[in-house]
């Protein structure tokens, strides 16, 4: 079963990453499962993270923050706490 599309971004003044999940509840998601889109425009998603930064991230740096982020959002824990904490510390 999915849970919903995510769509993890970082914008930079030299461009734009992007990586796109269709996540599935308590799914675990490895940096080897980031397929990468680079661009000019973030893109959309119902569920979506932007990170704004000074510089882009290395490739390794982007989809280690792109598999947590998505790891920590397909999170179906029923603990209220671990929830709020997954929200307010995406990746």
């Amino acid at each position: 079963m999915t849970l919903s599309s995510f769509l993890f971004i970082v914008l930079a003044p030299e461009g734009v990453w992007r990586a796109r999940f269709e996540l599935e509840p308590g799914r675990c998601y490895g940096p080897d499962e980031v397929l990468l889109e680079c661009g000019s425009e973030a893109g959309w998603s119902p569920h979506t993270l932007t990170v704004e930064a000074t510089a882009l991230p290395s490739e390794e740096e982007f989809r280690e923050m792109a598999a947590r982020a998505a790891t920590r959002t397909a999170d179906d824990s029923p603990d209220e706490l671990r929830r709020l904490l997954n929200l307010l510390i995406p990746f």
